[in-house]
């Protein structure tokens, strides 16, 4: 098989994971709850898109989750041409039980963001996460993903075992339990979860704020 044939393959099966991740929510939806609690972007928060907009749309996910993968390749796209008038915050939700390196990897992201660089490394963890999901022990992988960004090694080594590090990432995953998530990524825009139907429904969305 070649690289192209590859590359057709895996963009597929984001797709079909994409695509069973909408049919899920529309089926298991739950009465709408009031999520304004965590409506508020904290010192700790990683924001993007227009960081002063009173919209605020809450990304709860798992670096390890393909369809997070999916919703990441939706953003990047959208990005090209327009930048919604919402914040973009990205809260940690590692399934634990099913992936087993997810916590992992939000220590890594978390570790950049040491150097100021979480939105890098967040890419290059969703660009690669194939080559990384399955490994028994991904940290040396992570370890090249920081030296292609260019970070200090020796600092980020430090800062991805910290108990800094961890907590920050537990902080996240603990206060997405408690609200009574169970899937990623899940989204809260504005205080109520998001629930469309397809990716076109979400960008319209989007471009409405």
């Amino acid at each position: 098989m070649n690289t192209k044939n590859i590359l057709i393959g895996i963009g597929s099966f984001i797709a079909l994971f994409v695509v069973l991740f909408f049919a899920y929510k529309l089926t298991n939806s739950a009465p709408a709850v009031d999520y304004s609690q965590i409506n508020k972007i904290k010192p700790t928060d990683h924001v993007k898109w227009n960081k002063e907009s009173q919209n605020i749309l809450v990304e709860y996910s798992d670096l390890q989750c393909p369809a997070c993968q999916g919703f990441y390749a939706f953003f990047k796209e959208l990005e090209k041409t327009a930048t919604p008038n919402a914040a973009l915050v990205f809260r940690h939700f590692p399934l634990l039980s099913i992936h087993k390196n997810a916590f992992a990897a939000a220590t890594a992201v978390e570790a950049a963001s040491e150097q100021g660089k979480f939105w890098e490394m967040e890419s290059s963890l969703y660009e690669k996460q194939t080559e990384w999901s399955s490994l028994p022990n991904p940290n040396d992988y992570f370890l090249q993903l920081a030296n292609n960004l260019k970070l200090d090694l020796p600092k980020f080594k430090e800062d991805v075992t910290s108990q800094q590090v961890k907590d920050r990432v537990q902080e996240d995953l603990s206060e997405a339990n408690s609200i009574g998530l169970n899937s990623t990524p899940t989204f809260i825009l504005n205080g109520q979860k998001v629930e469309v139907a397809t990716m076109e429904e979400f960008r319209q969305l989007l471009l409405s704020l």
